[in-house]
């Protein structure tokens, strides 16, 4: 796989690379390369393509290219322009099918070699930034939206896209200087007034996280401010100070309906108040806004508010049958409700793995999913695919080994569990399920020595898990 999928906290986020994250040595090409950009653009785009098929989501490289490419093209000839709109009008219908089908890579790949005979192609360009703003490199859709601008300088609708595309890539600055453009020439235009303080408000939310990082309480010269702010943002927030928040976040959002960072603000303060309907009813607001519509942060919010509501009504009822195991009506109620809940979170998970079908992790959970319903194969399928995020690898080569297993296929489990094995370098709790898991495919093969000695690793660890002391114990008692 590509070395693109660095990942940041966001888990459904992919980190766009930087030249100084490449290896050495393209760093030393590039550099070279940019030299002769005047006198050589064609030998930039070859070498910038070159390191793009091994990095895609370097955006800067992606920026040294679209600028080679501008070069290379002038003037541009108006024939060569008239064929490659064509080229580009055909390939946008293919690409759309592409992208459904998981291959949005392969689209940004197939653009450039458009755009390096004709970078002036907004549908090219297009196409590339949807493909790009589907695998999470945000920066790279910006820039796309940002080459469309520079030849077409007075389309409004790809100015507000690149707007919004700057904000999802995190330069609010650069989005307010591109909403003072559209209204210097259509002041009262709504969607760039909304965007405008949307922008606005993140530039100034991170500012202040710098100074909150960068100064004492005593530099800024408000202890006092200083402290309530502390006192609001501290993880030991009680239940009354979270209260009162929300509270005060409701009436600014009654004053200030667009501002999405507030819809954000109550939705995290209402998750750790547990609050989980009142939540779900500022997500679907946040989600009717300019700004919140086509924000995917937002979708997954809902979604996960939706499960957490399930999750508690289930706690709730699994402790009033608990009390009162002769409660039928409880009893039905829950498994009603277990139902309900892995119907909505296995439709979910179909829907967000066709519609993102590079975020690994939605394959993962697909996987869990039809694992647990018995359907191996698309099981199997599910997570061959997601093993290929680092941050799911090992639980999804643990799913494939499992269900192997199942399906009675006991040397293609091993060969899945002892990869995991090899990958996990710490004797955690996931490592020991792992070689428990290994252990027990060693056992239905027939192979005890095997599954002992995999045992004995747990049992020399960790004599507590499971059952693990009681087969050690029961194979020394057989010899």
């Amino acid at each position: 796989m590509p070395e693109e999928a660095k990942e940041t906290k966001d888990e459904n986020v992919i980190h766009e690379m930087q030249i100084s994250e490449l290896d050495p040595r393209f760093v030393k090409q590039l550099e070279n390369a940019e030299r002769s950009i005047d006198q050589n653009p064609s030998y930039v785009i070859d070498i910038c393509c070159t390191i793009l098929a091994k990095y895609p989501s370097c955006v800067e490289v992606r920026k040294i290219l679209r600028e080679a490419q501008f070069k290379k093209f002038g003037k541009g000839n108006p024939v060569a322009k008239i064929g490659a709109q064509l080229k580009g009008a055909v390939f946008s219908v293919k690409a759309a099918s592409m992208i459904k089908k998981g291959q949005a890579l392969e689209v940004l790949s197939e653009a450039e070699k458009i755009l390096s005979e004709c970078p002036e192609n907004p549908l090219v360009l297009t196409t590339l930034a949807k493909a790009a703003d589907v695998l999470g490199f945000f920066g790279t859709a910006a820039g796309a939206y940002q080459a469309i601008a520079k030849f077409q300088p007075n389309n409004l609708k790809n100015l507000l896209t690149l707007g919004n595309a700057l904000v999802k890539s995190g330069h609010p600055e650069e989005a307010m200087q591109v909403c003072e453009l559209i209204l210097k020439k259509h002041p009262t235009n709504g969607d760039a007034q909304a965007l405008a303080r949307s922008a606005s408000v993140i530039k100034t939310m991170k500012k202040d996280d710098w100074e909150d990082t960068s100064k004492s309480a005593t530099e800024k010269g408000d202890t006092k401010k200083h402290l309530e702010r502390e006192k609001e943002t501290s993880l030991v927030n009680d239940e009354e100070t979270l209260s009162r928040m929300v509270e005060r976040l409701d009436a600014q959002i009654a004053t200030d309906p667009e501002n999405i960072n507030l819809y954000r603000e109550i939705c995290g303060n209402l998750r750790t108040l547990r609050r989980y309907d009142d939540a779900l009813k500022y997500v679907r607001l946040a989600r009717q806004q300019p700004l919140g519509k086509g924000d995917t942060t937002f979708e997954k919010m809902e979604q996960d508010f939706m499960v957490a509501s399930m999750d508690q009504q289930i706690a709730e009822l699994e402790k009033l049958v608990e009390a009162n195991p002769d409660d039928k009506e409880s009893a039905a109620k829950l498994a009603d409700l277990k139902k309900k809940e892995h119907s909505f979170k296995l439709e979910n998970a179909r829907t967000m793995v066709e519609r993102y079908p590079n975020d690994f992790n939605y394959r993962f959970i697909l996987g869990q999913l039809l694992f647990e319903d018995g359907k191996l194969d698309e099981a199997i399928m599910q997570f061959q695919i997601s093993q290929r995020n680092p941050k799911v690898r090992l639980q999804s080569l643990l799913g494939l080994g499992r269900a192997f297993m199942k399906g009675k296929k006991y040397d293609l489990a091993v060969d899945q569990l002892e990869t995991a094995k090899h990958e996990s370098k710490i004797m955690n709790d996931s490592k020991k399920e792992i070689i428990y898991e290994l252990a027990t495919a060693y056992e239905l093969m027939g192979q005890n020595e095997k599954a002992f000695s995999e045992f004995k690793e747990i049992y020399s660890s960790d004599i507590s898990y499971k059952d693990v002391a009681a087969k050690i114990n029961a194979y020394y008692a057989s010899r």
